[in-house]
Parts: structure tokens; sequence; C-alpha cells
């Protein structure tokens, strides 16, 4: 039977379909990432994009509007668009509902010409659309569908053209792109939008298959909430920033670290910034003095306020427990809804900071470095927008700062920012390192814009090492992988290849070092051991003795190693 026109009802059955076909077949999206890390989500950050989507339209259930169902898809898979393919394809589909304006069915014509100007806001929506992804795929596609606007067609005959262009164009995006031709591997986003294309066309054709709509919880940690009674050694969290042009630096840090625990010292070429857990604050900054003026200083007793928080906690305000800001629970008073609006208004900050981070040990890093809330993800796991926006309520802030600490995450990240009512500033860092550098620039009593500047600029001075393993066979330019190798990759690039998690990192490490290197931080993740990156450090400090070295616990899954050249 001809379809000639889709209503509200057949396209909400549509994305449904598309979202299940999506969902089949994810990990086979998944596995064609360029680099074969284990971080490749391609599949599962579209599918759960698409799955958000769905819950909105889920509210619009028999509705007969396409111009409804359209803005409840473009609606829900913003708000969880995850990824950069996640946030391209939400924008896609807010392009396609921009074509359902004002109109009750679509016939073949009006949905080529919704697919077009899909593809036109997916293109504007990136800043530098790289030919060869996704964004290729839906051009090609959409152009293809513009030769069928003379005359309406059935609409499963203009689906079935519309799949042919694009698996065609798929399978050419490896032309468009060496990266992929070396990979041996097709755009693994436009792999996506060709089973969504399918899923729509089965839905036309009348094949439905009910599908289980997965959520992946981003889990917000506020930066107060984190320390019980027995972790804590020291009683005070000490941090200043002192102006020092001084070359004998790394012996202020060697001092300061024999007092305390906790210790995070960042340098760049005037400033030195310093975290330490102590019980001789006093002593730290007596220390710091000798090396230049103090700039700014903040003290905190970390009993006082772990008491605070445990008494405060029932009224469940979540205010500013990064500076020592909680709820008067100890007097026992209740105030009305209206003054508690009044309080908070009140008590909001100028800056909240929100970061990405996955693992403890670098939670706790960016928590001792003033951040407000942590985002858990990572390669792995990518934040929605919305997990950004649920972010950015908690920090109580009158201006936020993003750190989305992974290439994959920024696009969420500026998304939130577009649709966020809040003012925001995204910080382009690509991983945790960047992040890390980028706060030692962040003074809350400048311009949000000069913050921006000082921030981006040091992502610049920081290179990154990721030390994991290798989830295929595969051919990297003219290194040939095997499944389960242990791969260094350094800025984006595997630059060292080998079965010994040690040896891979000493050699990957030697071709990221340069002259201006000085400082090497090494994170070690959740699979190794303290004894194990204690001998790398050795290790390295003996090739190196120039260097000034630091070991820290990311507590990150996968990343045998995070490593920070500086």
């Amino acid at each position: 039977m001809d379809i000639m026109k889709i209503d509200g009802v057949l396209l909400s059955k549509m994305f449904k379909q598309a979202a299940a076909t999506l969902n089949k077949n994810k990990n086979l999206v998944d596995s064609l990432n360029v680099f074969p890390v284990p971080d490749g989500d391609t599949g599962t950050n579209m599918s759960l994009t698409m799955n958000a989507a769905l819950s909105e339209i889920a509210k619009h259930e028999g509705e007969v509007s396409v111009e409804i169902v359209a803005k409840a898809m473009s609606k829900g898979s913003l708000m969880g668009a995850r990824g950069n393919s996640g946030v391209i394809l939400s924008q896609i589909f807010r392009g396609f509902a921009k074509g359902c304006q004002d109109k009750q069915t679509l016939n073949s014509i009006d949905f080529a010409h919704a697919l077009k100007d899909a593809s036109d806001t997916a293109y504007k929506a990136v800043m530098k659309p790289v030919e060869g992804t996704i964004l290729t795929v839906i051009r090609k596609t959409a152009e293809h569908g513009m030769d069928y606007t003379e005359q309406a067609v059935p609409v499963q005959e203009l689906l079935e053209n519309l799949i042919k262009r694009s698996e065609e164009t798929l399978e050419r995006t490896p032309d468009y792109l060496p990266v992929l031709k070396a990979a041996g591997v097709v755009d693994a986003g436009g792999k996506g939008l060709v089973f969504i294309l399918l899923g729509f066309l089965d839905a036309i054709l009348g094949k439905e298959v009910e599908i289980q709509v997965e959520r992946s919880e981003n889990v917000l940690k506020a930066a107060g909430a984190a320390l019980e009674p027995e972790m804590i050694t020291f009683s005070y969290c000490t941090e200043f920033i002192i102006e020092t042009l001084r070359d004998d630096v790394p012996v202020l840090r060697s001092e300061i670290q024999k007092l305390g625990d906790s210790m995070v010292f960042v340098q760049d070429e005037s400033l030195v910034k310093v975290h330490i857990h102590t019980d001789n604050p006093g002593m730290a900054l007596e220390k710091a003095l000798k090396y230049g003026p103090l700039i700014t200083v903040k003290i905190e007793n970390m009993r006082e306020q772990h008491s605070n928080l445990t008494h405060g906690a029932g009224l469940g305000t979540g205010s500013d427990s990064a500076d020592g800001v909680v709820a008067n629970a100890a007097q026992g008073s209740v105030e009305t809804q209206p003054s508690a609006k009044a309080q908070e208004a009140q008590d909001k900050k100028a800056y909240g900071i929100i970061a990405v981070a996955m693992g403890e040990g670098f939670s706790k890093i960016f928590r001792d470095l003033g951040v407000d809330v942590i985002v858990e993800g990572g390669q792995t796991m990518n934040p929605s927008t919305e997990d950004f926006l649920k972010a950015a309520q908690e920090c109580h802030a009158e201006h936020l700062i993003i750190l989305p600490n992974n290439s994959n995450i920024i696009l969420a990240a500026n998304q939130a920012k577009e649709v966020s009512s809040l003012p925001m500033t995204v910080i382009p860092s690509k991983s945790i390192p960047q992040g890390i550098a980028t706060l030692i620039e962040f003074d809350s009593e400048k311009a949000p814009e000069d913050n921006e500047s000082a921030m981006s600029k040091a992502i610049d001075n920081v290179k990154t090492l990721q030390v994991t393993y290798s989830v295929r066979d595969t051919q990297y330019g003219d290194i040939e992988i095997k499944k389960d190798d242990i791969l260094g990759v350094g800025d984006g690039k595997i630059v060292s290849v080998g079965q010994n998690i040690e040896a891979v990192a000493l050699d990957a490490l030697e071709k990221l070092l340069d002259e201006d290197a000085s400082i090497v931080t090494v994170y070690y993740g959740a699979e190794v051991a303290e004894a194990d990156a204690e001998v790398l450090i050795e290790k390295i400090g003996a090739q190196h003795g120039d260097l000034d070295l630091e070991l820290h616990h990311g507590g990150q899954p996968l990343y045998y190693y995070v490593i920070s050249v500086e």
C-alpha cells in the first residue's frame, strides 16, 4: 500500500522505529571509531539522544499534527544530546522541525524540504564543518531529496531512494577523510544516520519493534559533600596564589608538600596556585611569601565544614558547600518558601565552576581546586545538554564556567550555553590536564571575558598523554595494531604501541617531551597499583632529572595513565 502522507501518529512511529533500529545496531556504530581505543561511543550517544527525544514525544501520544511531534523530537533531542554526534543529530532534528512548521501532514515533497532544512541547520550549528562525517551524509542525502520535489511520490519510494544515496555517500566518507581510510572504517555518525533512515522506512512499511528506552544518568557531585570524618587527616584546606618570577619554585613545592597531603601545585609564567590540606596553613603561607606577594588566600576548616554539612543536610538546599555556605539547621528553624528563595538569591556567588571528570581521584582534585559541581563523564559516558543545565542550577551562581575536559563533550556544553537562561562560558578543554591547567588562571574578581581569555590560553601550554588498550585489530598509518595492544595516545595521535603498560608510557612520553617541558604530572587509573605508578615516576626521574614530577591518583577507568606535560 502506497503511503502518500505522513501524519503525526505515523511520524511518531517513524521516530520510534528509527530509535529501535539505531539501538539494535549501536554497538556496530560504536566499533567504527577511528582510534581502536575503548571510548567508541558514537552509536551509544546517538541512541541515548534519540531515547531522550522519545520521552518527549511520549507526552504527545496520539497527536495528529506533524508540527507538534517534530517539535517534541527537536526539544527532547536538544536536551538529551550527548557527544558531538548526538549534538549534530539534535540539530538535524531541529532543522527537520523547522520544515514541519505549520503542517498537519507531510507528503514526499514536504519531507524532502524538511530534510534539506535539517541539513542546513546542522551545518550552521558546527563552527568548522568537516566533510566525510555525518554532515556529508545528511547533505548529500538531502540534496538528492530535492530531485523529488517536482511531483509527490509515495513516501516509501522517496525513502528508498534517500537510503540508497545515504549508503553510497557513507561508503565514500573515507575518500573525504584520510583518517577513515587509514583505519579502514566509514564514518560512525554517518552510519548511525543510515540506520535512522532505515528505521523510518520500516515504520512506513508497517514494521514496528517495541524498544526499551535506555537512559544513562550522569551523576552531579557538589563539591563539599565528599569528605567523611575518617577521611580528614589534616584540618585546614589551604589554597593561595602567589605572583613570582623566580626559577627555584620547585623548591617551594617540595617544602609545602611536607606540610600535609592532597597537594595540587600549578604554575605558569608568573603565577603559582597551591592547594594543600594541612594543620599549619600559616607556615605554608610564610614559605610562599618568600617567593612573592600573595594574590589570593582561602583557608577552610574541613572538620567544621563537615559538621555543618551533616547538621544541615536535612534542608536539602544544596548551596555553595565549596565555600563553606551551609544551611543553619542547628538553630532548628525552618524558613517559608518565599524567604528561602530570597536567601538563595542573596547567597548567589559571582561564579560557579562545572567540570566533567571520571574517577574518584580526578573528582577530588577538581573539588580541591574550587570546582562547585562535577558531572561524572568522560571517554565512554558523555554528559547531555540537560546534565549541564542541571549542574548549572546546582551552582547557585551568577555566571557559570564549564570545563568539558573532552573534545567529544564541548558541543554539548556549548549547546547548554545556548539554551540556558544563565550566563555561561565554555572553556574548550579537551582533557583533564587541560582542565586543571585552566583553573590557575581563574580569578573570581575578573570579568567573565577576561577569565575566558586567560583560561583558554592556558590550554595551549599543556600536552596530554593517555595510555590505554586497543579494542580491535587495525592499521594506523604505518603502525599495525592488534586487539589488546597497549596504546600511547599523545594529544589525539597514537604515538606508541606495545604489550607493556610501563614501556609504552615511557616511550610515548619521550615523544611528547621537548625543550620547553618542565613539569610532568602522572595520574594513575583504577586498574593501576600505586606502587607501579611510583616505579614509573622513578624511571621518568632517572631519565629526566631536570623535570619536576608529580604523582596523583586519578582513578579513571579504561585509561591506565593520564600524563600531563607542561
